[in-house]
């Protein structure tokens, strides 16, 4: 949601054309460049901690956002920022995808849920554009996107990234046994085998 009215919200305040313009051209940049950062962080502290970090700085930008504006230069860092965060989220979904539901599964799962990313998409414009025209107040739009970050942060915390087992019994089998007709128990205990070796 922050990203949909950065540029709008800037304006609205005060802050200067040129760094909005270099804002717009940074966002994808960043984006971009911190996948590299996030994937390595991924390898020294996994998935759930990443996770949460990344949540927890977006809960932090989300909070703060509304007053950083009336600094041209912290507003600009603080949208770069979430940019980065954003890029975090597709830097280490999809190889926690193939770790919990093993490479057979694992990109077929990851493709079906970048449906639902580009839905959420969608719906992020929609959203913002809803509450400005209630309520007026792009701190209202700061509020929601922070309260969206605390129950994703709930969700990261009580996910078992370790636990396979539990996942690929309950789902991944289920997904191969259709696409190969075979039965769960024909590749659910050789597939956790080879994957603890």
């Amino acid at each position: 949601m922050i990203s949909n009215c950065n540029r709008d919200f800037g304006n609205k305040n005060g802050v200067s054309a040129d760094p909005l313009f270099y804002l717009g051209i940074l966002f994808g940049v960043v984006n971009g460049l911190s996948r590299f950062m996030w994937g390595y962080l991924m390898d020294k502290f996994g998935f759930q901690i990443l996770m949460a970090a990344i949540t927890l700085i977006e809960i932090i930008i989300s909070t703060s956002l509304y007053f950083a504006v009336n600094y041209s230069i912290l507003y600009v860092i603080s949208v770069l920022i979430v940019s980065a965060c954003i890029g975090g989220h597709f830097a280490i979904l999809s190889p926690q995808f193939n770790k919990t539901f093993g490479f057979d599964v694992g990109p077929e799962l990851y493709g079906i849920t970048g449906n639902f990313i580009g839905f959420a998409s969608l719906c992020g414009p929609l959203m913002t554009n809803f509450i400005l025209k209630t309520k007026k107040d792009f701190l209202v739009v700061f509020i929601v996107g922070g309260g969206l970050c605390m129950i994703k942060l709930f969700v990261t915390l009580i996910f078992d990234e370790n636990d396979k087992y539990i996942y690929k019994e309950r789902l991944s089998s289920l997904l191969y046994e259709h696409k190969n007709n075979k039965k769960p128990t024909e590749i659910d205990e050789q597939q956790i085998v080879d994957d603890d070796e």
